[in-house]
Formats: structure tokens, C-alpha cells, sequence
């Protein structure tokens, strides 16, 4: 037993903590497997024997382990499966998190011979699979809801047909993405942590793709699923994305299922200080409410025993009985994120105490914190964003509907430099409960909406937009609709005028046009005549044949933003370009490589990315015919942002 770090770490091991490290250090050295307990940073504490043998010091945790990465999800979890490569091989064990006083000790223990380190693969590889082949089941549930609502829409519109094909497409991906990780861990290519790398990812984007994945499912049973968003904007986080993504789905799964013919999601966020060194934290908190009958007593225990926290509330009732499948998947994601949750029943009359109040349902309400997300390259950058001379849109309250991200923020940040106050939905889900709060349904002034959107399309979002519910309930809004969709025909025309929708414009469309036909609607279309084409003070971009930029898109950028807030604007969407090409070149095609070469198509074509904008619509159509070898594609689209950035840098006043 040796301190490899001498009193370097002296500090650490002080005399609050020196009991609990002299207990510890006695089992390390009584334990015949390998063992080191390190802090975060891989310096060693302690080590016994066998650990000495095998060379485990600060350079082998730090050079063979993402060390830092796996001392984050054993602080979540409590622990975390690793796998060491030791000569050639692999051993397997796990990392503990031991508290030390005010510090964190990370206690790695290795299996001690072959046929343990076998057995610790092989436990881990089945209980893999296990969550795996359950999470299957969803999307071919919604892969088979969307055929038949595909098959029953011979005589709906080509938007219909559309948003069926998608919601087809996107659980198809998803189906074959996990058939490729039960393929995978079968195969031993999956290493027994089935670790990834913490990452910045949308947590707001997520909960969306989800609910559309789960959105034939919840049709075919007559649900109907209602979303809340506390703050409205999206929400951006650092940390294990496929957890949270397990997580939303089997709480989201088991209420469309089960849960009656009313589920209300509602996702909220709240920032938390940084402690100490340590990043600043968002605490979240996703909460389920159905009306299922209520989850019987032994259902409450036995979730509350997978996540081994939380504390359900007293009942005596038997609430109707439903399917348990999925909470053992559930407690497992929660636990990889040192969440809790609670299990509490629904009642009738909220109010009512009284011993004979009904159940009605059940709501979930899991908790968990993660770190908040890195600076993102690119960012938006207000003061990059000069307000626009033409077509002021002053006073003017806007609430935009629209799927795909980076479309969404491009709309936001559009009208808003024209003077807009702007609010914005992922889909129709999301703008119904907006419209349903009381100061936002007075508030807004016009509403404009994507009519190919996930869940329910943009007629059918317009037509609940209109209706009224028992006793004046809202939304029954009356102000006016503007559609936007790449499908103009008479059919769509026809449905939108039905629906109540007052113009439908077709994308793309020059942010002038758009910001011109809101006013309009509104009756106050008081742009000057300069708000037909760009300022010409600006001069416009000369290009040849070959350029890889748009000259009349670019000319606008520049006329509206000035030179740099132009280039801001093309190189986030060049940067989401870039980072689909990462994410293609890593994992293949997968369930979100539609949606995100659809945002980032929409976001060059927005900025006048043209070569950029051509290669992704060619991946584009690959995918869409179910081609999964884009090697060939990729080369293309790594040419043109070669190209392109080059172009950018170029780019004068």
C-alpha cells in the first residue's frame, strides 16, 4: 500500500477526512483485485498491490480513461461500469464515488481474474441489451402507427401526406439506429460502460423529437398530448444526452399508453450558481401528468425501487391496473443522472382532501441537475443585429411555429431586428399551450406557422388555433394566420383558406417579403418602397458561376445586418453544417439525421450557403431513399464548406 502522491494532495487527506481515508485505505489493501482511490484530476491517493503491478498511476487513468468524464457519472450515479485496455486486452470494472469530507474521492476497482472480468462483460452486455430492446419496442409502435395513418391518407392533402412520411421516416430511423446497438453490443463492439462522451445538446429539442416519435402512437389511441415549456426559449445543457432521452421516452411512452386520453408534459428549467471550480448547473424537472385510473401501490413501489430514491405519497386506492414495462429502463437513466422522482396521484378536485376523493391518474415528476453547456461558436450576438430600416414591424407580437431549429431562430432573429416581439413553438403542441396562457393569448398579433409539422400539421394546428372549447375555453383565437410551406397548390390553398389561415407564402422567402406580408395582413403595410430590395449603399456581391454563395441572399444579409452581423449569421449556420457532417462521420445515419440535414439545409439556404445548401439537399434525398453509405455525399458536402468558408472569409464591404 503505497500515497504515489506523496503530500501533494496533503491537503486533501486532512483531518476531517483522514478517518475515512485511513477505513478506506484498510479495505483497499485487504481487496485482492486492483484498486486506486484518485481524485478527479487521476492524482493517485491511494493504491494497493496489485494495482502497483499493473502500473495504474495518474498517466495510465488519464491516457486509457476518460477519466474526468467517468468521475462525472460516478458523482451522478453513485458509480459507473469502465473498461481498462491492459495489454492488448480489456478489464473490466468499476468507478465508485466515495465523499471525503468537503472533497470527492473516485474509488477504480478492477475485476480480479479472467473468468470475473468475463462474467462483469457479460452481466453488463445483457443488461444492455435488455434497455436497448425495450426502448425498440416504441419506435416499431409508431413505425407501424405511421404506416397505417399513411395508408388511411390516400384522399388527405400533400401536406398530410408529408408530415405521415416523415413521422414514417423518423421512427424507421430510429427503429434500424437501435436495432444497430443491439447488433452492436451482440457483437462486443459496445464496450461494457456503453459510454459516450459527455456533449452540449438541446434538452427543449429533444423532449420535441420525442413527442413527434411518439405522436402516432398517442393518435391511434385517442390521447391527447399537451406540452409546457418553463422558460418558453429552448434550453441548451452539458451532459449525457442518451440518459435524458431514455428518460423522457419511457415517461412519455408509458403515459400515451397507459395513461388515459389526457397527458400533460410539462419540462422546466431553473440556472444554479457554480460551487466551487465546477461550471454553473441547470436544475430540470419533467413532469407527466395523465388520467390513467392512477398507478397501483405495487407499480409506485417497484419504480420507486429502480431509482432507489424519491418517496411516493400515501393511497389506499387501486388505481386501474397497466403495463410495467420500461421502469426498470426509467430508474436506470435516473440514476445514471443522479436524479429523483416522485410518484403522486392525480385527483378529480385538485382541492379536495376529503378520504373519498377520486383518483384519476397519476403524475410523475422526476428531477435531475446538469452542468450548463460550453460557449457555443457562433452564437448569436445582438449587437451584431442592427434594426431594420424597411419594414418596421414596432409593436407587432409574433408567434412563429416551426420545427426546425435553426429556421426557428433564423424567424426569431429576423423579425425581431425588424422591431417584433417574437415567441416561438417547436410545433403545434407547443403554440397551443401558448395561446392557452391568458396574457400571451392577448398579447400575440399574428401567427406564423410551417405547415409541415410533427405531430399535427399546420391546417390542423390553425383549425384547434380557431376553436373555442366549453365554457369559452382557449385557445379560440381570432387574429390573423400566415402558413409557410414549399407545397403551393390549389389543394393546400383551399384547406389553409378552410382553416381560417389569411395568406400562404412559399419558402424560401426573402426576409423582406415575410416581414411585408405580416404587415399586411395586419393592415398596416407601411413599408417604403426600399423594402423591395436591399440597400443599395451596401453594393452588392459580384460572383461567378462557381460561387459558392448566393449574391442576392448575401447582398440582404449584409443591407440588413452590415458586413459582420452577416458573417455571424453564415458562419453558424456553415458551423451546424459542419457539426452533421461530424456527427454522420462518428455514428452513420440515425434517427435524428433527417431532422438535423433539414435544419441545417434550411439554415445555408436561409444565408445564402448555396454550394452548402446543394450538397445537404443530395444527402437529403439519400437518406430519404433509405441509402445509409453516404461516404461519396460527405466528400461533396466537405468540398463545398471548404469552399464556402473561404468565400466568407473573402467577403467586403
Amino acid at each position: 500500500m503505497t500515497s504515489m502522491q506523496g503530500r501533494s494532495e496533503g491537503q486533501v487527506v486532512n483531518a476531517e477526512t483522514r478517518a475515512s481515508v485511513q477505513t478506506i485505505a484498510r479495505l483497499i489493501a485487504t481487496d485482492r483485485r486492483p484498486a486506486v482511490l484518485a481524485n478527479e484530476k487521476g492524482e493517485i491517493l491511494i493504491a494497493n498491490a496489485p494495482a502497483q503491478r499493473l502500473d495504474l498511476d495518474r498517466a495510465a487513468l488519464t491516457e486509457k480513461l476518460d477519466w474526468r468524464m467517468l468521475c462525472k457519472s460516478a458523482l451522478r450515479a453513485g458509480s459507473v461500469s469502465v473498461s481498462l485496455p491492459l495489454d492488448g486486452g480489456a478489464t473490466e470494472g468499476e468507478v465508485v464515488y466515495l465523499p471525503l469530507g468537503s472533497g470527492a474521492g473516485f474509488l477504480l476497482r478492477l475485476a480480479e481474474t479472467d473468468q470475473e472480468a468475463t462474467w462483469l462483460r457479460n452481466r453488463s452486455r445483457a443488461a444492455t441489451l435488455m434497455r436497448v430492446a425495450h426502448d425498440l419496442r416504441t419506435p416499431i409502435q409508431s413505425l407501424l402507427a405511421a404506416a397505417d395513418g399513411l395508408l388511411d391518407s390516400g384522399a388527405a392533402s400533400a401536406e398530410d401526406r408529408e408530415t405521415a412520411r416523415k413521422q414514417l421516416h423518423n421512427a424507421a430511423s430510429l427503429t434500424l439506429d437501435h436495432i444497430n446497438n443491439v447488433l452492436a453490443v451482440i457483437r462486443g463492439e459496445q464496450s461494457v460502460a456503453g459510454m459516450r462522451p459527455d456533449e452540449d445538446f438541446n434538452v427543449t429539442e429533444e423532449l420535441r423529437t420525442l413527442i413527434a416519435m411518439i405522436g402516432p402512437i398517442a393518435r391511434a389511441r385517442d390521447v391527447e398530448l399537451r406540452l409546457r415549456l418553463d422558460p418558453i426559449e429552448d434550453v441548451w445543457a452539458h451532459g449525457p444526452v442518451r440518459f435524458v432521452r431514455a428518460l423522457f421516452q419511457n415517461m412519455i411512452d408509458n403515459a400515451a399508453k397507459y395513461g388515459g386520453h389526457d397527458v400533460e408534459i410539462c419540462l422546466s428549467a431553473r440556472p444554479l450558481a457554480a460551487t466551487g471550480e465546477g461550471r454553473d448547473q441547470i436544475a430540470f424537472s419533467l413532469v407527466v401528468s395523465d388520467t390513467g385510473g392512477g398507478l397501483p401501490p405495487e407499480q409506485k413501489t417497484r419504480l420507486l425501487e429502480s431509482t432507489g430514491k424519491g418517496e411516493t405519497s400515501p393511497t389506499g386506492r387501486e388505481g386501474a391496473r397497466r403495463a410495467s414495462a420500461g421502469l426498470n429502463v426509467l430508474g436506470h437513466a435516473l440514476r445514471q443522472l443522479g436524479g429523483t422522482i416522485e410518484v403522486l396521484d392525480r385527483y378529480e378536485e385538485e382541492e379536495d382532501r376529503s378520504p373519498e376523493r377520486k383518483v384519476i391518474g397519476t403524475t410523475l415528476r422526476a428531477t435531475f441537475t446538469l452542468d450548463a453547456p460550453e460557449t457555443r461558436e457562433g452564437a448569436a450576438d445582438a449587437a451584431l443585429t442592427p434594426p431594420v430600416a424597411d419594414s418596421r414591424l414596432d409593436g407587432i407580437t409574433v408567434l412563429v411555429v416551426e420545427d426546425s431549429p435553426a429556421s426557428r431562430d433564423w424567424l426569431r432573429q429576423m423579425l425581431g431586428s425588424a422591431g417584433a416581439t417574437v415567441r416561438a413553438a417547436g410545433n403545434g403542441i407547443e403554440g397551443l399551450a401558448l395561446l392557452e396562457r391568458p396574457d400571451l393569448h392577448s398579447e400575440i398579433d399574428v401567427i406564423l406557422t410551417d405547415m409541415t409539422l410533427p405531430y399535427m400539421n399546420g391546417v390542423e394546428f390553425a383549425t384547434r388555433v380557431r376553436h373555442t372549447g366549453p365554457a369559452g375555453a382557449a385557445p379560440g383565437w381570432k387574429g390573423p394566420i400566415v402558413g409557410l410551406t414549399a407545397h403551393v397548390g390549389d389543394e393546400i390553398r383551399r384547406a389553409c383558406q378552410k382553416a381560417g389561415i389569411a395568406r400562404v407564402l412559399e419558402k424560401p422567402i426573402r426576409p423582406v417579403a415575410l416581414r411585408k406580408a405580416l404587415l399586411e395582413v395586419l393592415g398596416r403595410d407601411d413599408a417604403t418602397s426600399s423594402a423591395d430590395a436591399p440597400a443599395a449603399a451596401h453594393g452588392e456581391q459580384k460572383s461567378a458561376a462557381g460561387d459558392p454563395l448566393k449574391t442576392a441572399v448575401v447582398t440582404e444579409l449584409i443591407a440588413q445586418f452590415g458586413l459582420e452581423g452577416a458573417k455571424s449569421f453564415m458562419r453558424r449556420a456553415h458551423g451546424e453544417a459542419e457539426s452533421v457532417l461530424s456527427r454522420l462521420r462518428a455514428d452513420g445515419v440515425g434517427p435524428d439525421t433527417a431532422r438535423l440535414l433539414h435544419a441545417a439545409t434550411g439554415a445555408s439556404g436561409l444565408t445564402g450557403l448555396k454550394a452548402v445548401e446543394t450538397s445537404l439537399r443530395a444527402m437529403e434525398h439519400d437518406v430519404a431513399e433509405g441509402r445509409t453509405d453516404l461516404s461519396e455525399a460527405m466528400k461533396n458536402l466537405q468540398t463545398s464548406l471548404t469552399q464556402t468558408r473561404q468565400a466568407i472569409d473573402q467577403l467586403e464591404n
